[in-house]
């Protein structure tokens, strides 16, 4: 509701066009009556022109009226729902890393824009139809006990079997709506996890296979829908015959009526047309019953994302910095994603500016994990990491956030133009900048050869490029963001040996007089680091220089190495 707050005076606009056309569509049976019996029956000729110029400006009128209702009906939709996806962007922006590694990309794509498109095919008719409908209603059940209270009563009992008729069908409605949006969820989901892994699916050979899996929940998704239509059809024949047979005979027993002179063949009209005035509207609050319904499931699963708490959130007095020294201390830290599943236990580690550590260790050991703490992607579970002295929960979290630069495995290339990749962490570096940063990852000649420069279009909506180019460009973003401290998350290990050679180079330049943290699978890569980390089951094992842990006998690093060398250790040393 506080999303409607600043279209009051539009939406006030709307309810006065609404009430005035209900009051002219209220007065048109009366017309009717008159017209039957005092000028067709009494031949009061003198009011024939009136009645009839009023009958027929009332349509025109409430023509007029309905577009002026109807576009700022739809502007106050349409700014809503605009509001109302922003609102749920910025809350989804701030979410922690627990909650997309559990939705999917394209779950939570199909809510955002699915079940906001449900929200505006609905907000776009059924506040005008309800307010009108229920004017006319009271104007009409009036009316009708006003003219004849016996017939008005059998009027009330065909209401009744609407309402009967709305109570029995919705619950199967909802239900099968909601598990077909559902299914449309796994479905969307399931498309955007396969086109995205298109690689794996072609080497593997498992077309065949993802496509029966499309297959199995597409036709659930069908299942459903169809199911739920079902029950829509069930429901829409019911409210067809309970209408045909009232209106039948609520003017068969007026015709009788009137063949006792208990009523006028005017009543009669006019009682017939203001029961359509109200069994329609039933009809309609039973299709709009539907219709909000399946706005109801919409904004249910909408709020179901906004009811989601962001984890990691600033202290009330937060620290603001620019850019920092690079001191990283990690005290006594425990971290766990499930309570009984530890996966950082009791690790210290000092880190002074400037200097390099390697993490390494087998897979799930926690070396990316400590690196998402650091980052506070995830905050700790015991106790704390402080950056220049200070725990890092008490820094502003965009100002600690603007500390790193990462680079990853997986490259990230947004539909912008190079030079837009480049700085899109640093939005106002010049063209120099950008260039310089990409010179510093070797990627400057590359970009020179294509048909626009750095105005060309890359990623989705542009040009296609190899994975090492990615890979530079993505060390040319982070040069240009210019971090106090940069993480290389396994940024090489999906590359050939050339790519490999040139990113190597691109990163020393990169990492020099910063503070890094790099997690490698290829040990040759980080023989020069200050200090190299071995991590096993959440605690530190060894820890030193290279040649420190080379001297060591029996050392874990030492046999890894020496094993991953292929050569003896005084050869390496």
């Amino acid at each position: 509701m506080r999303l409607f707050g600043p279209y009051k005076t539009a939406i006030a606009l709307v309810i006065f066009f609404t009430l005035l056309m209900s009051a002219i569509s209220a007065l048109t049976p009366m017309l009717s009556s008159a017209l039957v019996d005092y000028v067709f029956t009494n031949r009061q000729l003198d009011i024939f022109l009136a009645l009839g110029l009023c009958y027929f400006l009332a349509p025109v009128i409430l023509q007029v009226l309905a577009v002026f209702q109807s576009s700022t009906n739809v502007l106050v939709t349409v700014l809503f729902i605009s509001e109302l996806r922003s609102m749920i962007y910025r809350h989804l922006l701030g979410l922690s890393l627990r909650f997309f590694n559990v939705n999917s990309a394209g779950k939570v794509v199909n809510r955002v824009m699915e079940d906001t498109a449900t929200l505006t095919g609905i907000f776009n008719t059924s506040f005008t139809t309800t307010l009108s409908d229920t004017v006319i209603a009271v104007v009409a059940i009036v009316a009708t006990f006003a003219i004849n209270w016996r017939l008005a009563l059998i009027l009330c009992v065909a209401v009744a079997i609407f309402v009967v008729n709305y109570r029995l069908s919705i619950k199967r409605i909802i239900r099968f709506t909601k598990l077909m949006r559902r299914e449309d969820d796994v479905l969307t989901g399931g498309v955007q996890n396969r086109m995205s892994a298109s690689i794996a699916v072609k080497t593997f050979g498992t077309e065949e296979r993802e496509n029966a899996v499309f297959h199995e929940h597409n036709l659930s998704s069908l299942g459903f829908n169809w199911t739920r239509d079902l029950a829509n059809n069930h429901f829409w024949m019911n409210v067809t015959i309970i209408s045909a047979l009232s209106q039948a005979i609520l003017y068969f027993c007026g015709c009788a009526m009137v063949l006792k002179g208990q009523m006028t063949y005017g009543q009669v009209m006019a009682f017939n047309l203001y029961s359509m005035q109200l069994i329609w509207p039933a009809v309609r609050f039973s299709q709009l019953a539907g219709r909000l319904q399946e706005g109801k499931v919409a904004l249910t699963r909408l709020f179901e994302y906004l009811a989601v708490e962001p984890e990691i959130t600033e202290c009330d007095h937060p620290v603001s910095c620019r850019k920092l020294q690079g001191k990283v201390d990690f005290e006594d830290v425990h971290f766990h994603y499930e309570e009984s599943v530890p996966i950082i236990q009791g690790l210290t580690l000092h880190v002074k500016p400037g200097e390099s550590v390697a993490f390494i260790g087998t897979t799930g050991c926690g070396k990316s994990t400590m690196l998402n703490l650091l980052t506070r992607f995830y905050d700790v579970t015991g106790g704390s990491i402080k950056l220049d002295g200070t725990d890092i929960r008490d820094y502003n979290l965009k100002d600690l956030h603007r500390q790193f630069g990462i680079v990853l495995q997986e490259s990230y290339i947004f539909s912008l133009s190079v030079k837009e990749n480049i700085r899109y962490g640093r939005p106002h570096a010049t063209d120099e900048e950008v260039v310089a940063a990409a010179q510093a990852a070797e990627i400057h000649d590359f970009v020179m050869t294509l048909p626009k420069g750095y105005d060309t279009p890359i990623g989705a909506d542009g040009m296609a490029l190899s994975v090492g180019q990615k890979q530079r460009i993505n060390i040319a973003r982070a040069i240009c963001a210019d971090p106090a401290i940069m993480i290389m998350d396994e940024a090489t290990s999906s590359l050939d040996s050339d790519s490999e050679a040139a990113i190597q180079r691109g990163m020393e330049r990169l990492l020099r007089s910063r503070t890094s943290f790099v997690v490698a699978h290829r040990l040759s890569t980080i023989r020069n680091s200050s200090q190299i980390v071995l991590i096993d089951k959440g605690k530190i094992l060894e820890h030193g220089t290279h040649d420190q842990l080379m001297a060591l006998e029996n050392g874990r690093y030492r046999d890894l190495y020496t094993k991953h060398m292929g050569k003896g250790v005084l050869d390496d040393a």
